[in-house]
């Protein structure tokens, strides 16, 4: 639905500048109208009922003076104010609406009408809302170049802005009151200082996030740092470990290298013993068949070519006596000694 339909205020500024009966805005013909004719003169759905007088209280030609009309369904009454002050105000047929889809002219009531307004106009707005007598006070009290209040913006359905952007007819000159003119520059800047507070302010938020967020990355940082150095001595210790282990390695392949030659020459003792055993084996075996006796120390490599005399029988018969005493055991090892005592002798003795 149409915001206007139930509700409505239309306030604007008017310089009458020549004499007549011109309109300064129309609605569809009679929906909304005011006449100027050196008294006010308007009405609504098509009822010239609000009149007035040429009284002295009415402003002379050539002079601005702020014009409202308000209406609403529910008061069921217009009112005009002139200047900030209800000058007249009139009862409206019960349950009429407002008209939607006509035309709005500033100027005239009609197209081409025989209406012209001969002055100018500013800040023509309508307001989806019946202003109040205070409210429609404060809009005329703040003058000619001031911006519609803050509170009011949200009901301002028609703006005076989007009016200038529109299309003219007719004999129209755009215009800048020189009071105007210093009050927008003051405005322009007033809305520039604005920005600026404003995008002050959102600086100091972003650089805040920013100080936030760098904050936050260098104790991200620190806490990187700390690990960084916590990985290091780490992996010290692991450098340290494994060059303890190298040395260790090292240890043990000396060892092993140590333990190799013991066994090498363990081997070779064992060869050794095994010779000897076996020469002791074949000793007993040949003294247990019968076929050793003190005589064949007579072939032994020492007493070739002796002459046997006392002397010589008295050492072989000590170097028999040795061999003896070898032959049991007296100067050999208890291993071997174990061993020789353990020959079965017809069995081994026939394996020799």
């Amino acid at each position: 639905m149409n915001p206007l339909t139930e509700r409505f205020s239309a306030c604007l500024w008017i310089k009458r500048l020549q004499a007549g009966n011109g309109s300064p805005f129309a609605y569809n013909k009679y929906e909304i109208f005011m006449v100027d004719d050196g008294r006010y003169s308007g009405g609504l759905f098509g009822n010239y009922n609000l009149h007035g007088d040429r009284s002295s209280t009415f402003p002379p030609k050539g002079s601005w003076y702020s014009y409202c009309i308000t209406w609403s369904l529910a008061s069921g009454t217009s009112r005009i104010y002139i200047n900030g002050k209800l000058v007249n105000a009139a009862t409206t047929p019960s349950g009429r609406t407002l008209q939607t889809g006509g035309t709005l002219i500033l100027g005239n009531y009609l197209p081409n009408g025989y209406h012209k307004f001969g002055g100018e106009l500013y800040n023509f707005n309508m307001f989806s809302k019946e202003l109040t007598a205070t409210e429609v006070a404060n809009l005329s009290t703040i003058g000619l170049c001031t911006e519609i209040p803050e509170h009011l913006e949200e009901f301002r359905v028609i703006r005076w802005e989007d009016i200038l952007k529109l299309s003219r007819s007719g004999t129209v000159t755009d215009f800048v009151d020189p009071r105007c003119a210093a009050a927008e520059e003051l405005q322009r800047t007033h809305v520039k200082l604005e920005l600026a507070v404003t995008e002050k302010s959102d600086l100091e938020l972003s650089l805040n996030k920013t100080k936030t967020e760098l904050t936050e990355v260098g104790g991200l940082f620190n806490s990187t740092q700390e690990e960084l150095v916590g990985v290091q001595r780490d992996l010290e210790a692991s450098q340290r470990e494994l060059n303890e282990t190298k040395v260790e390695l090292e240890d043990t392949k000396s060892e092993l290298n140590e333990t190799k030659v013991e066994l090498e020459d363990t081997q070779l003792d064992l060869e050794d013993t095994k010779s000897e055993l076996k020469n002791v084996s074949d000793s007993r075996c040949a003294l247990v068949k019968g076929n050793l006796t003190k005589w064949d120390i007579f072939y032994t490599p020492d007493y070739y070519n002796k002459i046997f005399t006392r002397r010589l029988y008295q050492q072989l018969r000590e170097s028999w006596d040795s061999l003896s005493s070898q032959l049991f055991g007296v100067t050999m090892t208890d291993k071997i000694i174990k061993l020789i005592k353990n020959l079965d002798d017809e069995q081994n003795c026939g394996e020799l």
